[in-house]
């Protein structure tokens, strides 16, 4: 596991909540889990193999369904634990912006999974490569920065910069892509495959910006508890 109760035990400091900081970080693990994901689709997709573009958009729903599961129940024992209601309001913050970065990657498999590949110029195919290399290069980021207040170290805000860094290399990308994918669209056969495969891009790119938003939040838990 990328987090073990122990690490998040010593995080909160209460072994008596261990089953809620397990939960925890439980979704944190199918949400990194989610991004991987992702990538394996989008890589099939772009390859054209249709038998694992549709498995791998399964997987990513599937994932996304369970963490929704894990959170839904996460937040229903909240409202019964004896945590201190600052730690109740950290946990919840930090699973509630999470699972939005898994809800954005569901919207875009969903997306772009109705467009035909076939039609999609090389240009844009790189492109799409490439944003999605950098949001797995995030994802990673995100997750030394998970691992980092856990164990309680003094570099969180390091950790916490080099997410940012990678969403703003992202944001570039995406305007880049966008435009592409617009002046494909002028001459495109069928309007759904660019107008799909640019919504799909910005879900992309919200997803990215979740992933900020979750470091933003875990910079301030480990400031709370001294480690910022």
């Amino acid at each position: 596991m990328l987090l073990g109760s122990g690490h998040i035990g010593t995080w909160l400091g209460r072994k008596t909540e261990r089953d809620i900081i397990a939960a925890c970080a439980k979704h944190l693990e199918i949400i990194f889990g989610i991004t991987n994901q992702f990538k394996l689709f989008m890589d099939a997709y772009l390859d054209g193999d249709i038998d694992k573009t549709k498995f791998y958009a399964k997987e990513v729903v599937q994932r996304e369904r369970d963490a929704d599961i894990v959170k839904r129940k996460l937040i229903d024992d909240l409202m019964v634990t004896s945590l201190h209601p600052m730690d109740q309001d950290e946990i919840i913050r930090l699973v509630l912006t999470a699972d939005d970065i898994a809800a954005h990657l569901k919207s875009a498999t969903r997306k772009i999974t109705y467009t035909d590949v076939s039609t999609i110029p090389e240009s844009i195919k790189d492109g799409l490569r490439a944003i999605v290399n950098r949001l797995v290069d995030e994802n990673v980021a995100l997750m030394k920065a998970v691992e980092a207040v856990a164990d309680g170290s003094r570099d969180v805000a390091d950790k916490a910069e080099m997410t940012e860094r990678i969403e703003e290399e992202i944001d570039d990308l995406r305007v880049d892509l966008l435009a592409k994918i617009l002046k494909w669209g002028d001459n495109a056969e069928h309007v759904s495959d660019w107008l799909m495969l640019k919504e799909g891009v910005e879900n992309i790119e919200s997803s990215s910006d979740k992933m900020e938003d979750t470091v933003d939040v875990l910079r301030a838990i480990a400031i709370l508890r001294g480690n910022g």
